[in-house]
């Protein structure tokens, strides 16, 4: 039995398959964000004593995000080469928002009276320019000490190319302190760029103990449940062992949007489409990732409250439009929706739990989007009085109808999530129109046409148990790590017995780690990219490294150029090209599990309903996802609901379903 748990910022979902793949059970629960495990166990405990026993749980957190949104974590020291004492203060010189007068950089996680040098350094290429003073560590940690830290990290200068000096700083520090948890640049980021190195070192450090801690009370409490095992989604779209994540707490930034992606790459793999835009609209935000040849495209970076954490991460866009988000008037008297949240407590005041403020979730049930008598998770009516008298006042202020003003809402929620997909589609050089649109979550199927209409997209594809996507996507994600090496070599220089010699290296460390994790090895398989880019360009492109053979080297310079020409629209084959970064991504196969399916019930009832489409009322039919057979064909309006979700269909779509029963809806 396989039990996937994925925590949101508004419900907690649940999905459970048996061995053989079929779905036994679903439940959504209510958010806990304060301790995001108290849902998780309310989850599990609704579920029977058979289905728990033995099982494996797969789980997908926000706890290591939150810990650093919150900014709650440890009292956190630094250790760096003597003269960088500064690097998290002056971090870059480029900003956010360029023409802002009051931009304020944001604050680094270890404060300057928290920072210590010591006595080292090592050159860009590994050399070793200056020996290690162990007695200036010794100083600097009992300082540190002195100072009431409860962690460190620790960052010293060209560490990437020899990290023996990080190591022999963490055997100092455990001789004075040895519970101390303790993050070394080595371990965390062995890539060049001193700033993003040393953030995403401190951000390591920052969340550990939020991770560990969370971690070892929830599996205490699953094993009490009859939980066999517990394993973790991972930032890059991999499943792994509690032991490897607590290793590298960082990497569970942005988990949970990873393994929707996941659940939707197997959608998309049962309607045969290999290119599609996710889109994850949830209760407080909606999460976009372009799924180019059946994989989607990962990153070496992203920024996190305004701080730079350099590991590998599905490439999602976010903008804050979800469900919960609130709608309100600006200064200029402008509509707006979002950032801020309703989120679970108290939620969008259709919920019934004390919510007065108008949400997007509120619009879509005052126009009728989310049928006549609409149920929360399947569960509980919606008020939907409550939804209408939220918007009373925002209507006035506006002078117009609550009819006008929710629909001004609902497409405003639509044009910045068709922002999001155009960062993500042709910012990468893709073309959203010729792609498919696959919506989940809550809400994303409410929203999914409109915003198609926004980019020109002619069909969206709704997932069986769409709003549970996240969850199914943990139990259909395999084994994944990512390693790095900053080597910085010339092409030209690069002939393949060195190329060889410094894959070996990376190889032997990697799998050694794998080894003191837990992870055998002989179980992976090893794919790797290079970082490239002209002598000179302060930037990289990931090349997929070649099959080993004649010219290897050779090879990989031409795919950097045809890469650099396709997503640039140039490329100079007769300039100098330089070998940045050697990444190594250890897999294993995805699990073979089925999809889940909506089961044909013939006697489900269809409802005559009224939908607001621009303001206007237009009629329209209400009907359970499960009076739609493989093959029916439904043309808009319509509403479908299930337990998880609903769907709309506008006037001028239709919406079909195909053999693995996905919604499919496709412009008329």
């Amino acid at each position: 039995m396989r039990i996937g748990v994925e925590c949101g910022g508004t419900f907690t979902d649940l999905v459970v398959l048996d061995d053989d793949g079929a779905l036994r059970a679903t439940a959504k629960v209510f958010s806990t964000p304060a301790d995001p495990s108290h849902a998780v166990i309310e989850a599990i405990d609704a579920l029977p004593e058979e289905l728990r026993e033995g099982a494996l749980l797969l789980h997908g957190s926000t706890v290591a995000t939150n810990a650093l949104l919150e900014r709650r974590g440890p009292r956190l020291g630094l250790l760096v080469t003597r003269g960088f004492r500064d690097l998290l203060t002056i971090q870059r010189q480029d900003r956010d928002r360029m023409y802002d007068l009051r931009y304020v950089k944001p604050a680094p996680l270890v404060p300057r009276e928290l920072v210590r040098e010591v006595d080292e350094r090592v050159t860009a290429t590994g050399e070793v320019a200056v020996a290690l003073d162990e007695e200036s560590v010794l100083h600097a940690v009992k300082e540190l000490l002195a100072r009431d830290v409860t962690a460190i990290a620790v960052c010293l200068l060209h560490s990437y190319g020899n990290p023996a000096h990080e190591r022999r700083v963490a055997e100092l520090i455990g001789s004075l302190a040895p519970e101390l948890p303790v993050s070394l640049s080595c371990s965390v980021a062995r890539e060049f760029r001193e700033y993003e190195r040393t953030s995403t070192t401190a951000v390591d450090a920052f969340v550990r103990p939020a991770v560990a801690g969370y971690l070892d009370r929830l599996a205490a409490e699953t094993a009490r449940r009859g939980i066999a095992g517990l394993q973790v989604m991972q930032s890059n779209g991999g499943a792994v062992p509690v032991p490897v994540v607590t290793a590298r707490p960082v990497t569970m930034l942005l988990s949970g949007p990873a393994a929707g992606v996941s659940g939707a790459v197997a959608v998309a793999e049962s309607a045969g489409l290999g290119d599609v835009v996710t889109m994850d609209m949830g209760g407080t935000s909606t999460d976009v990732a372009l799924v180019v040849d059946g994989a989607p495209r990962l990153t070496p970076e992203v920024s996190v409250d305004g701080l730079p954490v350099r590991v590998p991460m599905v490439d999602i866009t976010t903008v804050g439009a979800g469900g919960g988000s609130v709608v309100g008037v600006d200064s200029g008297g402008l509509l707006t929706v979002g950032p801020r949240s309703a989120g679970s407590h108290p939620g969008p005041a259709c919920y019934g739990r004390g919510g007065r403020l108008p949400t997007v979730t509120d619009a879509d049930a005052v126009l009728g989007l989310l049928g006549p008598r609409p149920m929360m998770a399947g569960r509980f009516p919606l008020d939907l009085p409550a939804a209408e008298a939220a918007f009373a006042p925002l209507a006035a202020q506006l002078g117009r109808t609550v009819g006008e003003a929710a629909w001004s809402a609902h497409q405003l929620a639509n044009v910045a999530m068709a922002g999001a997909i155009r960062v993500a589609s042709v910012e990468r050089g893709h073309d959203p129109r010729g792609l498919t649109l696959l919506a989940y979550g809550g809400a994303g199927p409410v929203h999914a046409a409109g915003v198609a209409d926004e980019l020109g997209m002619r069909r969206v594809v709704i997932a069986p148990h769409s709003g549970l996507a996240s969850a199914y996507g943990l139990l259909v994600s395999g084994f994944r790590r990512e390693f790095a090496r900053t080597v910085l070599v010339p092409a030209d220089a690069l002939d393949a017995d060195r190329l060889r010699a410094l894959l070996d290296a990376v190889t032997g460390e990697a799998h050694a780690e794998l080894a003191g994790q837990g992870v055998d090895p002989a179980t992976v398989r090893d794919g790797w990219s290079v970082d490239m880019r002209y002598a000179g360009q302060g930037f990289e492109l990931a090349v997929p490294l070649p099959d080993d053979g004649p010219d290897r080297v050779g090879r990989l310079v031409a795919a950097f150029h045809a890469l650099h020409a396709r997503r640039f629209g140039h490329a100079d084959p007769g300039a100098a090209v330089q070998v940045v970064t050697l990444r190594l991504s250890t897999t294993r196969p995805r699990p073979s599990v089925a999809l889940p399916e909506v089961a044909h019930r013939p006697d489900a009832v269809r409802v005559p309903s009224t939908v607001l489409e621009q303001g206007e009322p237009r009629a329209a039919v209400t009907l359970p996802r499960e009076a739609l057979a493989p093959g029916a064909v439904l043309p808009g309006p319509a509403v479908l609901t299930d337990a998880s979700s609903t769907a709309y269909v506008p006037g001028g779509w239709t919406a079909t379903v195909d053999p693995a029963t996905n919604l499919v809806l496709t412009r008329s």
